[in-house]
This record gives structure tokens, sequence and C-alpha cells, in this order.
């Protein structure tokens, strides 16, 4: 996606001539705080008008600010300050924009933030670029991006279960479903210390028993901090490692050890 200087003006229009675009259109419009955002605009007025971009055919559309358009319908607007776009955007440019201005009033959930991350990439053509653009490190675009391959099911439960990393750890370790909801409703309560700790004696054996993981989890308490030596194409090999499962490199170590340990029956 090619950064450029765009520029824009504030025009009040008819609101019947904005359009939300196809991209937008299909995303579900989250409905929570609707009511109380409309509210706030009907007693303090638009403190940010939506961007929008004028169309051949005279109309306006929207690439951000799809819930302030909702909230000014809701209270029956007929007219609506917008910014306009002078120089138009292209479809990936303004889907770039309409993300990045969600996030930015923190409207987007992990899910959402996770599709918003893959786009990005693919669209900039570069996951630093597209991290930037979003405010956040490339280990967490990584993270995101990871997390769009767990199923809904198992997002469901972000944030009030588990937390979004610890979803995709749980999902890539038991990737049925089902079994990996059930395991996450027995944690949902552990520490996050001890959930990792269990994570960590889950991926030894996905298949044991609850009380078994937990006896495995608990011996994971004392631990040994030692130095390992790697040659420059060992330390390549595991950095790539690392990154491609979104693993944190002393994490993937230990696990590395653990399973070599168990598969030498030290258990």
């Amino acid at each position: 996606m090619k950064q450029s200087l765009v520029f824009h003006k504030v025009e009040t229009v008819p609101i019947s001539k904005v359009h939300v675009w196809d991209e937008v259109e299909a995303r579900k419009l989250n409905l929570e705080g609707i009511k109380e955002l409309a509210s706030s605009i009907k007693n303090e007025g638009l403190q940010n008008p939506p961007v929008v971009q004028k169309t051949k055919d005279g109309k306006y559309k929207l690439i951000a600010g799809q819930r302030r358009l909702e909230a000014l319908k809701r209270i029956g607007s007929k007219n609506i300050p917008v910014l306009v776009v002078k120089h138009p955007y292209d479809d990936e440019n303004a889907k770039a924009v309409s993300i990045i201005e969600n996030l930015h009033r923190k409207q987007m959930n992990s899910s959402e933030m996770a599709e918003a991350c893959d786009f990005l990439v693919k669209s900039m053509k570069s996951s630093k670029k597209a991290a930037t653009a979003l405010g956040i490190s490339q280990q967490t675009l990584r993270s995101y991006s990871g997390f769009n391959s767990v199923p809904e099911k198992l997002q469901q439960l972000v944030p009030k279960v588990i937390s979004r990393n610890e979803a995709l750890q749980l999902y890539k370790i038991v990737p049925k479903v089902d079994d990996a909801v059930e395991i996450a409703n027995r944690i949902r309560r552990y520490s996050p210390p001890a959930k990792k700790r269990y994570f960590e004696a889950l991926a030894l054996d996905p298949t044991a028993p609850h009380a078994t993981i937990r006896r495995m989890a608990n011996h994971f308490k004392e631990k040994q901090n030692i130095r390992i030596k790697l040659t420059k194409q060992q330390s390549k090999f595991f950095s790539k490692a690392a990154t491609e499962s979104s693993t944190e490199p002393n994490e993937l170590a230990t696990k590395i050890i653990s399973q070599w340990l168990s598969r030498k029956g030290y258990k």
C-alpha cells in the first residue's frame, strides 16, 4: 500500500447520501455502546466527523466512522458533518484507514484485530510497516495473526476465560476445539504463571487426564536457569522456529528440553 498525503475538508451532507462500502458492511457492526454514543452526540455534538470519499454518482462512501453514522441515524439526524477525502483512496487504502481508525478508538476485539493484522501485512507487503501503522510491536502482530487461525468457539473465550495468547497456545497443543474449550474452562481461575506451567505440562502429553497434567505442572515450579550455546547457524534456525511458532525463545527452549527429558523417561 503506497503512503500518500491525503487532504480533507469538512462538509455537511445529507445522511441518506452516506453509504457503507462493501468491506465495512461485511463486518458485523458492534452495537455495544451505540445508545450511549447517540446520547453523547445528541447532548454534546459530534466531536469527530466520519471520514468519507465522494463517489462519481454524487454520494459518499464511508471509510471510517460506522458507529458514529449509526448513532446519528438513531437520533434522527438528517444531515451529517463529514471529512471528505480530496485525493481518493483505493479500496485497500480505504480499508486500512478504517482498520487503524477503529483500532485507535478501541472498538476492535481480538478476532477483528487478527483479521486487521493479516490484511495490513498483505496490503503493505511488510509486517514491520503493518505493525508501525497499528502502533504495535512485530511480535504482537505475529501473535494476532496466529490468533486468526483459532476456531471461533475458542476465540469466544477471550478475554473472559483465557487471554489471546493462551487461546493460541492451547489450540496449538490441543487442536480438537471441544477438548481445548473444556481445558480452558478448567484452568480459567489459574494465575498466569500457573497456566503457563499447565501448558508446558500439557504439551508433553496432550491426552493425559487433567489431574496428571496438574501434577506434572507442579514439578515445573522448581526451575533452573541454564545458558545454552548455539552455533551461528543453529541460532538462526532457532530464531526462525520461534518466529514461525509465535513463541518466545525462552519458552521454546524450555519446551524442547522438557520434551527431550520426557522421551528419556525423566518425568
